[in-house]
Protein backbone atom coordinates (compact mmCIF):
# COMPACT_ATOMS: atom_id res chain seq x y z
CA UNK A 1 0.00 0.00 0.00
CA UNK A 2 1.42 3.42 -0.95
CA UNK A 3 0.78 4.87 2.51
CA UNK A 4 2.91 2.38 4.41
CA UNK A 5 5.82 3.77 6.41
CA UNK A 6 9.03 2.38 7.86
CA UNK A 7 7.14 2.06 11.16
CA UNK A 8 4.58 -0.20 9.47
CA UNK A 9 7.36 -2.40 8.09
CA UNK A 10 9.07 -2.57 11.49
CA UNK A 11 5.79 -3.56 13.19
CA UNK A 12 5.06 -6.24 10.56
CA UNK A 13 8.58 -7.70 10.84
CA UNK A 14 8.76 -7.45 14.62
CA UNK A 15 11.90 -5.29 14.59
CA UNK A 16 12.88 -1.71 15.25
CA UNK A 17 12.71 1.03 12.63
CA UNK A 18 16.51 1.29 12.87
CA UNK A 19 16.79 -2.38 11.85
CA UNK A 20 14.54 -1.75 8.84
CA UNK A 21 16.74 1.17 7.79
CA UNK A 22 19.94 -0.88 8.23
CA UNK A 23 18.45 -3.73 6.21
CA UNK A 24 17.62 -1.44 3.31
CA UNK A 25 20.84 0.58 3.37
CA UNK A 26 23.47 -1.96 4.46
CA UNK A 27 21.97 -5.48 4.42
CA UNK A 28 25.26 -7.31 5.02
CA UNK A 29 25.38 -6.09 8.65
CA UNK A 30 21.95 -7.58 9.45
CA UNK A 31 21.50 -11.23 10.42
CA UNK A 32 20.10 -13.37 7.60
CA UNK A 33 16.91 -14.33 9.46
CA UNK A 34 16.14 -10.76 10.43
CA UNK A 35 16.93 -9.53 6.92
CA UNK A 36 14.49 -12.04 5.42
CA UNK A 37 11.70 -10.99 7.82
CA UNK A 38 12.21 -7.34 6.98
CA UNK A 39 12.31 -7.90 3.23
CA UNK A 40 9.22 -10.13 3.37
CA UNK A 41 7.37 -7.29 5.12
CA UNK A 42 8.72 -4.79 2.55
CA UNK A 43 7.41 -6.94 -0.31
CA UNK A 44 4.06 -7.63 1.35
CA UNK A 45 3.42 -3.99 2.20
CA UNK A 46 4.86 -2.60 -1.04
CA UNK A 47 7.05 -0.25 0.95
CA UNK A 48 9.66 2.02 -0.63
CA UNK A 49 11.83 4.39 1.42
CA UNK A 50 10.53 7.59 -0.14
CA UNK A 51 7.84 8.67 -2.59
CA UNK A 52 10.31 9.01 -5.46
CA UNK A 53 11.58 5.44 -5.10
CA UNK A 54 8.03 4.20 -4.45
CA UNK A 55 6.98 5.43 -7.88
CA UNK A 56 10.11 4.14 -9.64
CA UNK A 57 8.37 1.44 -11.62
CA UNK A 58 5.55 3.71 -12.74
CA UNK A 59 7.11 7.15 -12.98
CA UNK A 60 9.01 8.59 -15.92
CA UNK A 61 12.77 7.90 -16.02
CA UNK A 62 14.98 10.51 -14.44
CA UNK A 63 17.30 10.81 -17.42
CA UNK A 64 20.25 10.17 -15.10
CA UNK A 65 22.39 7.03 -14.77
CA UNK A 66 24.37 6.52 -11.56
CA UNK A 67 27.94 5.25 -11.32
CA UNK A 68 29.47 4.08 -8.04
CA UNK A 69 33.26 4.06 -8.22
CA UNK A 70 36.12 3.59 -5.75
CA UNK A 71 37.55 7.09 -6.08
CA UNK A 72 38.09 10.13 -8.23
CA UNK A 73 41.89 9.87 -8.17
CA UNK A 74 41.89 6.45 -9.87
CA UNK A 75 42.74 7.29 -13.49
CA UNK A 76 41.46 3.98 -14.83
CA UNK A 77 38.07 4.48 -13.19
CA UNK A 78 38.01 8.09 -14.35
CA UNK A 79 38.33 6.87 -17.94
CA UNK A 80 35.55 4.33 -17.31
CA UNK A 81 33.37 7.23 -16.19
CA UNK A 82 34.35 9.23 -19.29
CA UNK A 83 33.36 6.38 -21.59
CA UNK A 84 30.02 5.90 -19.85
CA UNK A 85 29.31 9.63 -19.86
CA UNK A 86 30.07 9.96 -23.59
CA UNK A 87 27.68 7.14 -24.54
CA UNK A 88 24.94 8.36 -22.21
CA UNK A 89 25.25 11.96 -23.41
CA UNK A 90 24.96 10.75 -27.00
CA UNK A 91 21.64 9.19 -26.02
CA UNK A 92 20.33 12.19 -24.10
CA UNK A 93 21.10 11.00 -20.55
CA UNK A 94 23.43 12.30 -17.87
CA UNK A 95 25.87 10.57 -15.50
CA UNK A 96 25.82 10.97 -11.72
CA UNK A 97 29.01 9.73 -9.99
CA UNK A 98 29.51 8.70 -6.39
CA UNK A 99 32.81 7.66 -4.77
CA UNK A 100 33.34 5.17 -1.93
CA UNK A 101 36.79 6.67 -1.28
CA UNK A 102 38.18 3.10 -1.48
CA UNK A 103 35.87 1.93 1.32
CA UNK A 104 33.79 -1.05 0.11
CA UNK A 105 31.50 -0.69 3.13
CA UNK A 106 30.09 2.48 1.56
CA UNK A 107 28.91 0.72 -1.61
CA UNK A 108 25.41 -0.21 -0.30
CA UNK A 109 24.89 3.31 1.03
CA UNK A 110 25.79 4.97 -2.27
CA UNK A 111 23.71 2.50 -4.27
CA UNK A 112 20.72 3.23 -2.04
CA UNK A 113 21.17 7.00 -2.38
CA UNK A 114 21.17 6.75 -6.16
CA UNK A 115 18.20 4.40 -6.27
CA UNK A 116 16.27 6.76 -3.99
CA UNK A 117 16.98 9.55 -6.47
CA UNK A 118 15.39 7.49 -9.23
CA UNK A 119 18.40 6.97 -11.46
CA UNK A 120 17.33 5.28 -14.67
CA UNK A 121 20.10 2.68 -14.20
CA UNK A 122 22.97 2.01 -11.83
CA UNK A 123 26.54 1.19 -12.92
CA UNK A 124 28.54 -0.42 -10.12
CA UNK A 125 32.31 -0.94 -9.91
CA UNK A 126 32.20 -2.84 -6.61
CA UNK A 127 35.30 -3.89 -4.67
CA UNK A 128 33.57 -5.58 -1.77
CA UNK A 129 32.33 -9.15 -1.81
CA UNK A 130 28.81 -8.34 -0.53
CA UNK A 131 26.28 -7.71 -3.29
CA UNK A 132 22.94 -8.74 -1.81
CA UNK A 133 22.06 -5.04 -1.73
CA UNK A 134 21.86 -5.17 -5.54
CA UNK A 135 19.15 -7.83 -5.62
CA UNK A 136 15.80 -6.78 -7.17
CA UNK A 137 14.02 -6.54 -3.82
CA UNK A 138 16.48 -3.82 -2.79
CA UNK A 139 16.78 -1.98 -6.10
CA UNK A 140 13.03 -1.71 -6.85
CA UNK A 141 13.53 -2.58 -10.50
CA UNK A 142 16.42 -0.22 -11.15
CA UNK A 143 18.60 -1.76 -13.89
CA UNK A 144 22.07 -2.66 -12.56
CA UNK A 145 25.26 -3.16 -14.58
CA UNK A 146 28.36 -4.55 -12.87
CA UNK A 147 31.61 -3.15 -14.25
CA UNK A 148 34.75 -5.25 -13.89
CA UNK A 149 33.52 -8.32 -12.01
CA UNK A 150 31.07 -11.23 -12.44
CA UNK A 151 27.48 -11.28 -11.26
CA UNK A 152 27.86 -14.34 -8.94
CA UNK A 153 24.18 -15.18 -8.85
CA UNK A 154 22.81 -11.70 -9.51
CA UNK A 155 20.47 -11.47 -12.50
CA UNK A 156 22.21 -8.38 -13.94
CA UNK A 157 24.31 -7.28 -16.89
CA UNK A 158 28.11 -7.39 -16.63
CA UNK A 159 31.07 -5.97 -18.53
CA UNK A 160 34.49 -7.46 -17.71
CA UNK A 161 38.08 -7.68 -18.88
CA UNK A 162 40.28 -10.76 -19.20
CA UNK A 163 42.91 -9.69 -16.67
CA UNK A 164 43.55 -13.25 -15.47
CA UNK A 165 44.39 -14.43 -18.98
CA UNK A 166 46.74 -11.52 -19.64
CA UNK A 167 48.54 -11.96 -16.30
CA UNK A 168 48.85 -15.68 -17.11
CA UNK A 169 50.43 -14.75 -20.45
CA UNK A 170 52.83 -12.28 -18.85
CA UNK A 171 53.88 -14.78 -16.16
CA UNK A 172 54.26 -17.51 -18.76
CA UNK A 173 56.57 -15.27 -20.78
CA UNK A 174 58.76 -14.56 -17.74
CA UNK A 175 58.92 -18.23 -16.83
CA UNK A 176 59.86 -19.14 -20.41
CA UNK A 177 62.76 -16.67 -20.17
CA UNK A 178 64.06 -18.57 -17.14
CA UNK A 179 62.68 -16.47 -14.26
CA UNK A 180 61.81 -18.48 -11.16
CA UNK A 181 61.56 -15.72 -8.57
CA UNK A 182 58.67 -13.61 -9.88
CA UNK A 183 57.14 -11.17 -7.42
CA UNK A 184 53.42 -10.39 -7.71
CA UNK A 185 52.30 -7.16 -6.05
CA UNK A 186 48.55 -6.63 -5.67
CA UNK A 187 45.96 -4.49 -3.93
CA UNK A 188 43.55 -5.54 -1.22
CA UNK A 189 43.49 -9.31 -0.77
CA UNK A 190 39.67 -9.35 -0.62
CA UNK A 191 39.32 -7.49 -3.93
CA UNK A 192 37.94 -9.48 -6.85
CA UNK A 193 40.40 -7.82 -9.23
CA UNK A 194 43.42 -8.78 -7.11
CA UNK A 195 42.15 -12.35 -6.83
CA UNK A 196 41.42 -12.52 -10.57
CA UNK A 197 44.91 -11.36 -11.50
CA UNK A 198 46.67 -13.55 -8.96
CA UNK A 199 44.77 -16.55 -10.32
CA UNK A 200 46.44 -15.93 -13.69
CA UNK A 201 49.85 -15.71 -12.02
CA UNK A 202 49.27 -18.96 -10.13
CA UNK A 203 47.95 -20.76 -13.20
CA UNK A 204 51.17 -20.03 -15.12
CA UNK A 205 53.35 -21.14 -12.20
CA UNK A 206 51.42 -24.40 -11.94
CA UNK A 207 51.68 -25.05 -15.68
CA UNK A 208 55.47 -24.66 -15.50
CA UNK A 209 55.64 -26.75 -12.30
CA UNK A 210 57.22 -23.80 -10.45
CA UNK A 211 56.35 -23.81 -6.72
CA UNK A 212 54.45 -20.78 -5.47
CA UNK A 213 56.55 -18.77 -3.00
CA UNK A 214 54.36 -16.88 -0.57
CA UNK A 215 57.11 -14.39 0.25
CA UNK A 216 56.96 -13.19 -3.37
CA UNK A 217 53.20 -12.46 -3.25
CA UNK A 218 52.47 -9.14 -1.56
CA UNK A 219 48.88 -7.92 -1.23
CA UNK A 220 47.15 -5.06 0.55
CA UNK A 221 49.16 -2.38 -1.27
CA UNK A 222 46.90 0.66 -1.49
CA UNK A 223 49.18 3.61 -0.63
CA UNK A 224 52.44 4.84 -2.18
CA UNK A 225 54.42 4.33 1.02
CA UNK A 226 53.21 0.72 1.25
CA UNK A 227 54.25 0.05 -2.34
CA UNK A 228 57.67 1.61 -1.81
CA UNK A 229 58.24 -0.35 1.40
CA UNK A 230 57.21 -3.61 -0.27
CA UNK A 231 59.50 -3.29 -3.31
CA UNK A 232 62.39 -2.10 -1.12
CA UNK A 233 62.00 -5.07 1.23
CA UNK A 234 61.81 -7.52 -1.68
CA UNK A 235 64.93 -6.16 -3.35
CA UNK A 236 66.96 -6.22 -0.14
CA UNK A 237 66.45 -9.94 0.39
CA UNK A 238 69.36 -12.36 -0.04
CA UNK A 239 67.45 -13.79 -3.03
CA UNK A 240 65.52 -10.86 -4.52
CA UNK A 241 62.99 -11.42 -7.29
CA UNK A 242 64.35 -11.36 -10.82
CA UNK A 243 60.99 -10.18 -12.20
CA UNK A 244 58.11 -8.09 -10.86
CA UNK A 245 54.44 -8.12 -11.83
CA UNK A 246 52.61 -5.00 -10.64
CA UNK A 247 48.91 -5.85 -10.62
CA UNK A 248 47.24 -2.45 -10.61
CA UNK A 249 48.01 1.03 -11.90
CA UNK A 250 49.01 2.55 -8.56
CA UNK A 251 51.42 -0.29 -7.85
CA UNK A 252 52.77 -0.08 -11.41
CA UNK A 253 53.56 3.61 -10.90
CA UNK A 254 55.29 2.92 -7.59
CA UNK A 255 57.42 0.13 -9.01
CA UNK A 256 58.36 2.29 -12.00
CA UNK A 257 59.47 5.13 -9.70
CA UNK A 258 61.58 2.71 -7.64
CA UNK A 259 63.01 1.29 -10.85
CA UNK A 260 64.12 4.71 -12.07
CA UNK A 261 65.47 5.93 -8.73
CA UNK A 262 67.40 2.73 -7.94
CA UNK A 263 68.20 1.74 -11.53
CA UNK A 264 66.87 -1.79 -11.09
CA UNK A 265 67.60 -4.30 -13.83
CA UNK A 266 64.74 -6.55 -12.78
CA UNK A 267 62.27 -7.64 -15.46
CA UNK A 268 59.01 -5.73 -14.99
CA UNK A 269 55.46 -6.00 -16.33
CA UNK A 270 52.93 -3.35 -15.30
CA UNK A 271 49.16 -3.50 -15.29
CA UNK A 272 47.77 -0.46 -17.08
CA UNK A 273 50.06 2.32 -18.18
CA UNK A 274 50.55 6.01 -18.81
CA UNK A 275 52.56 8.01 -21.32
CA UNK A 276 55.68 7.92 -19.13
CA UNK A 277 55.74 4.15 -18.67
CA UNK A 278 55.02 3.56 -22.35
CA UNK A 279 57.77 5.99 -23.35
CA UNK A 280 60.24 4.24 -21.05
CA UNK A 281 59.63 0.90 -22.69
CA UNK A 282 57.67 -0.73 -19.87
CA UNK A 283 55.83 -3.87 -20.91
CA UNK A 284 52.24 -3.68 -19.74
CA UNK A 285 48.92 -5.45 -19.54
CA UNK A 286 46.61 -2.91 -21.10
CA UNK A 287 42.85 -2.47 -21.09
CA UNK A 288 40.58 0.13 -22.64
CA UNK A 289 38.77 1.80 -19.72
CA UNK A 290 36.92 4.23 -21.99
CA UNK A 291 35.43 1.32 -23.96
CA UNK A 292 34.68 -0.51 -20.71
CA UNK A 293 32.61 2.44 -19.54
CA UNK A 294 30.97 2.88 -22.92
CA UNK A 295 29.93 -0.77 -23.07
CA UNK A 296 28.53 -0.53 -19.53
CA UNK A 297 26.41 2.42 -20.65
CA UNK A 298 25.26 0.49 -23.72
CA UNK A 299 24.11 -2.38 -21.49
CA UNK A 300 22.29 0.07 -19.22
CA UNK A 301 20.52 1.72 -22.16
CA UNK A 302 19.46 -1.65 -23.54
CA UNK A 303 18.13 -2.67 -20.11
CA UNK A 304 16.20 0.60 -19.74
CA UNK A 305 14.63 0.01 -23.15
CA UNK A 306 13.81 -3.67 -22.54
CA UNK A 307 13.75 -4.61 -18.83
CA UNK A 308 12.70 -8.19 -19.67
CA UNK A 309 15.70 -9.04 -21.89
CA UNK A 310 18.08 -11.74 -20.68
CA UNK A 311 21.13 -10.32 -18.85
CA UNK A 312 24.27 -10.12 -20.95
CA UNK A 313 27.97 -10.36 -20.12
CA UNK A 314 30.33 -8.41 -22.37
CA UNK A 315 33.99 -9.40 -22.09
CA UNK A 316 36.67 -7.03 -23.36
CA UNK A 317 40.28 -8.12 -23.86
CA UNK A 318 43.23 -7.34 -21.61
CA UNK A 319 46.33 -7.37 -23.81
CA UNK A 320 50.02 -7.89 -23.04
CA UNK A 321 52.00 -5.18 -24.82
CA UNK A 322 55.69 -6.09 -25.12
CA UNK A 323 58.01 -3.08 -24.97
CA UNK A 324 61.22 -4.50 -23.52
CA UNK A 325 61.08 -4.52 -19.72
CA UNK A 326 59.04 -7.71 -19.60
CA UNK A 327 61.34 -9.45 -22.05
CA UNK A 328 64.51 -9.15 -19.94
CA UNK A 329 66.02 -12.53 -18.96
CA UNK A 330 67.13 -13.21 -15.38
CA UNK A 331 70.49 -11.74 -14.39
CA UNK A 332 73.44 -13.88 -15.34
CA UNK A 333 75.27 -15.98 -12.73
CA UNK A 334 76.74 -13.80 -10.01
CA UNK A 335 74.21 -10.96 -10.30
CA UNK A 336 71.67 -10.26 -7.65
CA UNK A 337 69.07 -8.12 -9.37
CA UNK A 338 70.22 -4.85 -7.82
CA UNK A 339 72.61 -2.15 -9.04
CA UNK A 340 76.24 -3.21 -9.02
CA UNK A 341 75.45 -6.91 -9.34
CA UNK A 342 75.84 -7.24 -13.09
CA UNK A 343 73.98 -5.95 -16.09
CA UNK A 344 72.87 -2.33 -15.87
CA UNK A 345 69.69 -1.01 -17.42
CA UNK A 346 69.71 2.36 -19.18
CA UNK A 347 66.52 4.13 -20.19
CA UNK A 348 66.59 5.53 -23.71
CA UNK A 349 65.58 9.12 -24.21
CA UNK A 350 63.98 8.31 -27.56
CA UNK A 351 61.28 6.21 -25.89
CA UNK A 352 62.19 2.99 -27.75
CA UNK A 353 62.68 0.87 -24.67
CA UNK A 354 65.76 -0.10 -22.72
CA UNK A 355 69.26 -1.33 -23.38
CA UNK A 356 71.51 -3.34 -21.10
CA UNK A 357 75.22 -2.91 -20.68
Amino acid sequence: MPGNTVTDVARAAGVSTATVTRTLQNPDVVKAGTRERVMEAVRRLGYSPNPMARNLRHGSPSGVVGLVTAGFTNIFQAWVAAGAEAELRRNGLQLLIGSTDDDPAREPELARIMIDRRVSALLMMPDGGERDYLRPEYTYGTPVVLVGRPANGLDVDVVMTTDDQAVDEATDQLLSLGHRRIAALAGRADSFRAAQRLSGYRAALARHAVPERQELIVTGLTRPQEINAAITELMQRPEPPTAVLALNLGISSGVLLDRIVNRRNTAFVALDENDLSAGLGISAITRDPFELGRQAAVLALERITDPTARPRTVTLPSLLVRRGSGELPPPSAGTDGVPGGGAREVFRADGRGVVRD
